[in-house]
């Protein structure tokens, strides 16, 4: 990997939403969507408050409401707030039958499928209307190279969901499609940062929890 050398350097951020109702309840959420718990919002604080260190030039977030209403925790600890642009290519893949069920559900109902979706995911067609996770790739790939292309040179955030974070860290660090679902586990509030330049890119962090821990006492 390259070193940057004069060129300016972007620096992007992105970030999962805070916890929700459905995931204290294992339910599936795609293009659905349910509410920030207590603990949610507090974890977008926790995240807020670390990058408070950061001037954030823009945000870009998924137009579901938790994500938005993370960004807008995380927005309110800059000391000059900036514009906050919502994206639908940004938002979670679209899982068909899946939304609202219980991930025991689906193992009980859909093993084989499931099975494609961890272990095969260029092949993952989804139940009912969805989207396969190729179709996730090119929709959230696209936003990304048009977001570094007018935000060269500033802090980016984008905040986002599972799939998406996973689709997007895959891009920089080559990762094979095949391991999308590699470690590490994306949880609520993780943070990933890349730094990136006209010839190469560095991954600062990937999934990273370390301020949850920080900001608790």
């Amino acid at each position: 990997m390259n070193e940057p050398s004069s060129d300016p350097v972007t620096n992007l951020f992105i970030a999962r939403h805070g916890q929700t109702a459905w995931n204290n309840e294992h339910r599936i959420q795609g293009m659905l969507d349910s509410p920030l718990t207590k603990v949610g919002e507090q974890q977008a604080s926790y995240l807020g408050k670390y990058l408070s260190g950061y001037n954030i030039d823009v945000i870009y977030s998924s137009s579901s409401k938790r994500a938005v209403d993370t960004a807008e925790i995380i927005n309110s600890y800059q000391n000059n707030p900036c514009d906050l642009l919502r994206e639908d290519d940004l938002r979670e893949i679209g899982l068909g039958e899946w939304e609202g069920m219980k991930r025991t559900e689906v193992s009980q109902l859909y093993p084989a499928l499931q099975h494609t979706y961890f272990n095969d995911p260029a092949n993952f067609e989804p139940v009912g209307s969805g989207e396969t996770l190729i179709e996730v790739r090119n929709r959230c790939i696209n936003v990304l190279k048009r977001v570094l292309s007018d935000g060269k040179g500033k802090n980016i955030l984008m905040v986002s969901h599972t799939a998406v974070v996973k689709i997007l860290m895959a891009y920089f660090d080559g990762r094979p499609f095949s391991r999308l679902w590699g470690p590490p586990r994306v949880r609520p509030a993780s943070l990933s940062q890349v730094s990136i330049w006209n010839n190469g890119s560095k991954i600062i962090k990937y999934a990273d929890t370390a301020h949850l821990r920080f900001y608790r006492n």
